[in-house]
């Protein structure tokens, strides 16, 4: 008997035959979805060490080491304030958290500050971890007491970290043979 009870418990979901679909209950289903950071394919070479994929530095803030204080304003728009210093000739245009200092009227650098989380460099946005910092930039050029320097032809991107946490304080992009 016990032999045939598991007999017909094992044949039992066949009577009838094979269920299709629409005699299958509807369950709610839900998917979760999780961000995972994608990294190019040339970010890493054959030997899954990262290298960098930005090239150059073009611009940061959607401003570039080529403007001049009307390609800013055009841009910009009129900015928050504007310091003046009468001795060096220096024009700094404050615009919230980035600041474009001129001099002769042209762009002699852009600085994101303070405490950036992430930076707009060459129109794409770039946050400032460790991680995506070796990711987009590869291994600092200089590294310095307040900070890594990463360089490009004549251009360059100092991003100043506190010496005691290397939290990210401020940004700077400009023109290394200027400095």
């Amino acid at each position: 008997m016990n032999a045939l009870l598991l007999l017909l418990g094992i044949l039992s979901p066949f009577v009838g035959g094979v269920p299709t679909a629409a005699d299958l209950p509807v369950q709610p289903t839900a998917r979760l979805a999780l961000w995972q950071p994608t990294f190019p394919a040339e970010a890493a070479d054959d030997n899954g060490t990262m290298t960098r994929t930005i090239e150059s530095f073009d611009s940061m803030g959607g401003i570039t080491l080529y403007d001049d204080f009307k390609s800013v304003l055009l841009k910009k728009g009129e900015p928050d304030s504007i310091d003046k210093d009468p001795y060096t000739g220096y024009t700094e245009c404050h615009y919230g958290s980035l600041t474009i200092g001129l001099y002769e009227d042209l762009v002699y650098y852009v600085h994101a500050g303070p405490s950036p989380k992430k930076i707009s460099l060459n129109g794409m946005s770039i946050p400032l971890q460790e991680v995506w910092l070796r990711q987009y930039f590869g291994e600092p050029d200089f590294v310095a007491e307040d900070g890594d320097v990463y360089i490009r032809g004549t251009a360059a991107l100092k991003i100043y970290k506190d010496p005691l946490s290397g939290d990210v304080t401020g940004v700077d992009l400009f023109d290394e043979a200027a400095s």
